[in-house]
This record gives structure tokens, sequence and C-alpha cells, in this order.
């Protein structure tokens, strides 16, 4: 005997689950942030995140029963994201500089003798880090 509230039971219990497990992984989440664990602190994060972003992209997106093509263009969207982040991060990692565009450095030449020796923060302009403009 199945009656109307069994269906709507079964239609609400796939992503009410999802919703569940979603809330499970920002609890953990915000669990992790409170212990520290060094390099792995980013690790379980990431790992959290790709794991709440499948969770989206297969239930609530609906690419378990999508046809092959719709599946294909959403991989290559995150293949295209993925690789434009290594590029930034590669980017990122191979510079020898703090991120900002400007550094406090002294000019030697327009100091006086008697202050080349200390170096008041006033005094001190700020120079471009990547060379000087022509």
């Amino acid at each position: 005997m199945s009656g109307p509230g069994e269906s709507t039971l079964r239609l609400w219990l796939k992503p009410s689950l999802v919703w569940l497990a979603l809330l499970v992984l920002l609890g953990i989440t915000v669990g992790s942030a409170y212990i520290p664990l060094g390099v792995f602190n980013g690790v379980i994060n990431y790992t959290i995140a790709a794991a709440k972003a499948a969770l989206v992209l297969i239930f609530f997106m609906h690419l378990d029963r999508s046809r092959a093509l719709l599946r294909l263009a959403a991989l290559a969207g995150i293949f295209w994201v993925l690789f434009m982040f290594s590029l930034s991060f590669g980017d990122y990692l191979t510079r020898d500089w703090n991120g900002s565009a400007t550094t406090l450095e002294p000019v030697q030449s327009k100091m006086g003798v008697r202050e080349r020796g200390t170096y008041p923060q006033e005094r001190l302009p700020l120079v471009p880090r990547f060379g000087k403009r022509d």
C-alpha cells in the first residue's frame, strides 16, 4: 500500500541526505580551523571543499543522470579551472617578493652624508619593485 506520503518522502530523501552531508562537511571544515595541524589544515580543507563541490555538481546539478556531452562539458570546465589555478599559483610561487608592488628602500644618492647611517621611516621613498620607469 503506497500512499502520497511515501512518494513525497522518497522525493525528499536524496536531497536531504546530500544537504546533511554538506552540513557535516561544513562542521568538519569549521572544526579543522581550530585544530593546529600545520600544512595539513590546508590539505584537509581543500579536500573537503572538493568533496562539497562534487556533491553539488553530482546531485544538485543532476550530473549523475545527464547525458555524456553535458558531463564532458562539466569535466572540461573543471579541467580549465584547475589549469588556470595552476598557472596562477605557479606564477605566485616562483616570485621572490611579498606581494606588494612597492617596497621601502633608501635612495643613497639623494641622502646627505650624515643621514646615510640612519634611515628614518619618513625619509624612505616608495621605490617600484620591478625596476625604474623609462
